[in-house]
């Protein structure tokens, strides 16, 4: 345990004790021990923003940085379905950079490119842009069909993303090990797009991140589709009831206005000082429907 003071500007925040255990075990025992009143951090750059806030620091930083299988990356095959397994410290760079990730998921690799900037990348971690609740990864992850492993101070537990993220703090009892990802053999019917919409192209919080992905038939057909939408105001989400209608459409498409209007009745966010519900609603259906108007030409 270190003990010491934050300062910024003039303002002396409280002592804060750090706490660096190298199991997941330990680490458990501690979120138990403090609960509300701490916090787990690897990169901290979250939690650094959130200083730049004003939001008072909890006393109780439990740093994960010493765990080692929270490093790990690797391919896993099991029942005959190939999986990249990312241990939730590896940084945002590695996911950018890695042939795995390259060679494998590269829509995860288009999302991670839009994050913050080099510097926050070398040491922001997937993991923590998950547990955010907010990160820019996780329309990528939802549309790749991710499942996290979470530690719940027993055993190991493997849930879906998409179940994840219907419960605010998914993470209150659990810590968050590693992230799942199927790997799908390449097919030239299959199609992913990624597109961040924010007040500047790569430095900032996303007012709206849309990620989609389609599989065509031979026959022209809309086979399997996934839609994912999140942003810095709202919690994110897939369009199921928007899928389900687009799935066997024949290309190309004359329902366009009825795409458009599901979107409109699913999605729903907030307005906020930057944007209105509306406008994020009309990014989000111009942004979909000019993908699904593509398909037709390749």
């Amino acid at each position: 345990m270190i003990l010491f003071v934050i300062r910024k500007g003039d303002e002396t925040l409280n002592k804060q004790a750090v706490w660096f255990p190298d199991t997941l075990e330990k680490t458990y025992k501690l979120k138990r021990q403090y609960y509300y009143n701490s916090c787990l951090i690897a990169g901290g750059t979250l939690l650094q923003t959130e200083w730049e806030k004003g939001i008072q620091c909890p006393e109780n930083i439990i740093s994960i940085e010493n765990i080692k299988e929270l490093k790990e990356i690797e391919l896993v095959t099991k029942y005959g379905q190939s999986f990249i397994q990312i241990g939730a410290l590896t940084t945002l760079d590695c996911c950018r950079n890695n042939p795995i990730f390259l060679e494998n998921v590269p829509i995860l690799v288009e999302a991670v490119r839009n994050i913050a900037s080099p510097a926050i990348r070398n040491r922001a971690t997937i993991g923590g842009n998950v547990a955010n609740g907010y990160g820019d990864v996780i329309p990528a992850l939802l549309v790749l069909d991710a499942s996290l492993l979470l530690y719940d101070g027993d055993k190991i537990k493997v849930k879906k993303l998409t179940e994840c993220i219907k419960e605010k703090n998914f993470l209150l009892n659990s810590i968050l090990v590693s992230i799942t990802i199927p790997v799908q053999k390449k097919n030239t019917r299959e199609n992913y797009f990624y597109q961040k919409i924010g007040l500047r192209e790569n430095f900032c919080q996303s007012i709206v991140s849309i990620c989609g992905y389609f599989k065509t038939g031979k026959k022209k057909v809309i086979e399997k589709v996934h839609l994912a939408v999140s942003g810095s105001s709202f919690l994110p989400q897939r369009l199921n009831r928007t899928e389900e209608l687009i799935k066997e459409l024949l290309l190309p498409p004359c329902q366009f206005n009825e795409i458009a209007q599901s979107i409109k009745k699913e999605f729903n966010p907030p307005s906020d000082h930057f944007s209105s519900s509306n406008y994020k609603q009309d990014i989000t259906i111009n942004i979909i429907v000019s993908e699904i108007a593509k398909l037709s030409s390749k």
